[in-house]
């Protein structure tokens, strides 16, 4: 499996969005965390709040290296599943 981060910037939501790890609201107004990359050739691309991609950062690092997760399934700003 590759991936490749292509783009990272900080906007601030011009309507409201779901966050790819928690799938709570990004508002409109809200600044948050918007990627681009390159997965096994797929391109995709994500919105998170900066605490929920603090918290996938963290989870990755307690997998060992691992570079995937399931979206959608975790508490916002947290590791926890729901």
């Amino acid at each position: 499996m590759s991936y490749q981060l292509l783009s990272k910037t900080t906007p601030v939501a011009r309507k409201q969005y779901s966050c790819i790890w928690c799938v709570e609201k990004i508002e409109q107004g809200e600044k948050h965390v918007y990627e681009v990359s390159k997965y096994d050739g797929d391109f995709q691309c994500g919105r998170w709040h900066p605490e929920c991609i603090e918290a996938c950062h963290q989870y990755m690092k307690s997998q060992f290296g691992e570079d995937e997760f399931e979206p959608n399934a975790h508490k916002r700003g947290s590791q926890d599943e729901y």
